[in-house]
């Protein structure tokens, strides 16, 4: 009996022991959660306010330009424009999917960037601001304008991110159906167009899968995972949007195409927030990470393109290349937390949206002749062909010079059929990153 009363103690011991640990782990779990949902909610609201001052500097550039009569301060204001409109498209970008990736206010910012650079290259060949063209510009202000009213009441009211659900985002369709409805849409001939948006797959898009066939490949792609939602998009591109609850990455937001079942996106949410330059042992690394990944997922022989790095989160964009030229209208963008350098997410809709074998010209004109064409005053450094979007619907064949003056990076990209200077982007090398503007 004293036997079966101590062995009693001693179970009741241990189970009080067991549920204190239990307990214990219990707690400490829940401060790691939330300590993450914190830093990702500090880590967004940072990029709402970037955000915010990014077109606070549009309204004002737009002001300015609206009082500009000479076509060189058209120029300048234009290109001021288009900087600040990259800029907010780029810390858009950076937001987890469901706040801005696949939303129409971060089409819109884009649009407006390329609209200012369209009006840019007429004035630049003689044409002057039509009353039509400031109309636009007036209608891009106004739209802008309600951006940051939605953007200041998220930070203002605290719902940029939900309390329990660190990527649910504020831009629900009911708060801003509304207001997208009446941004204007912008009508020129560049690579974001109306037309170009809605466009189809130009490649073979693969079979059609099931509503349970996505969730099956969901679960294959996050082994142990638990779908915790799920709904199917229709468009020109029809996708299966799901959430997924990781053992390892918590929640994940992830899209496949419906035909073909192809990994179109996805995200996590990073464990650190890193804002320190990589070093260039940390730059390999990350690299290395990323082509082992695109290598998995199909992607043809990728040139890495730039890199920017962003509160614990490194985005490395590549390019495909075929027979040896860059294809730069198949963009894949991957996302690697910095920590750990493991892959966190991945934006390939311009790769599935524009993948697929090109019937690529021969050039007509030498590497060398090319280079004639290249101002004196640069120092090349590096040369590549690549196929360049000239619009959505428009790609031309080019010698990629990357070259430096006084310490000034550029890359200069001249036509390979006719040696016409197509276009030339300055590289700004910060602390975030090779900025291309």
């Amino acid at each position: 009996m004293y036997m079966r009363k101590g062995l009693r103690r001693l179970v009741g011991l241990a189970l009080a022991v067991g549920l204190a640990v239990a307990v214990v782990q219990l707690n400490e779990s829940r401060e790691a959660l939330d300590a993450r949902q914190a830093a990702e909610r500090t880590r967004i609201e940072d990029l709402y306010h970037r955000i915010d001052d990014d077109l606070n500097d549009v309204d004002v550039s737009l002001s300015k330009l609206s009082a500009a009569s000479s076509p060189r301060q058209s120029v300048l204001l234009l290109g001021d424009v288009w900087r600040s409109t990259g800029s907010a498209g780029a810390a858009m970008g950076l937001l987890p999917l469901s706040h801005a990736d696949s939303c129409d206010m971060s089409q819109f910012i884009t649009r407006c960037g390329d609209y200012a650079h369209a009006l840019m290259g007429r004035v630049l060949q003689g044409r002057v601001l039509t009353s039509e063209d400031r109309q636009q510009l007036q209608d891009m202000r106004t739209a802008c304008a309600q951006i940051r009213q939605v953007a200041g009441e998220a930070i203002q009211n605290g719902d940029y991110v939900a309390e329990d659900n660190v990527d649910t985002g504020c831009y629900e369709q009911s708060q801003s159906e509304a207001a997208i409805s009446e941004y204007p849409t912008l009508i020129y001939d560049g690579p974001f167009s109306e037309s170009a948006e809605n466009q189809a797959p130009k490649g073979d898009p693969g079979e059609r899968i099931t509503a349970q066939q996505a969730q099956g490949l969901a679960q294959k792609l996050f082994p142990g995972g638990e779908i915790q939602a799920w709904a199917y998009v229709p468009g020109a591109l029809p996708v299966y949007e799901l959430t997924v609850n990781t053992t390892d990455r918590g929640q994940v937001d992830l899209s496949l195409t419906e035909q073909g079942g192809q990994m179109l996106s996805f995200m996590a949410a990073p464990t650190g927030d890193r804002n320190d330059p990589p070093s260039d042992e940390e730059s390999e690394r990350l690299k290395a990470a990323a082509l082992s990944f695109l290598q998995e997922l199909g992607v043809e022989d990728p040139a890495a393109a730039y890199a920017q790095y962003y509160q614990g989160v490194a985005v490395l964009n590549f390019a495909p290349r075929q027979d040896g030229v860059i294809l730069y209208s198949d963009l894949v963008k991957v996302y690697l937390d910095r920590e750990n350098a493991e892959i966190m997410g991945l934006d390939a809709r311009n790769y599935r949206l524009n993948h697929r074998t090109r019937d690529l010209p021969k050039p007509r004109i030498t590497e060398q002749q090319a280079a004639a064409y290249v101002s004196d005053s640069l120092q090349v450094e590096q040369t590549a062909l690549a196929l360049i979007p000239l619009t959505q619907q428009t790609e031309v064949l080019c010698y990629e010079f990357k070259a430096t003056q006084n310490e000034t990076f550029y890359i200069v990209y001249i036509n390979a059929l006719t040696g016409q200077e197509e276009q030339i982007f300055e590289v700004i090398n910060s602390e975030e990153g090779d900025l291309v503007v």
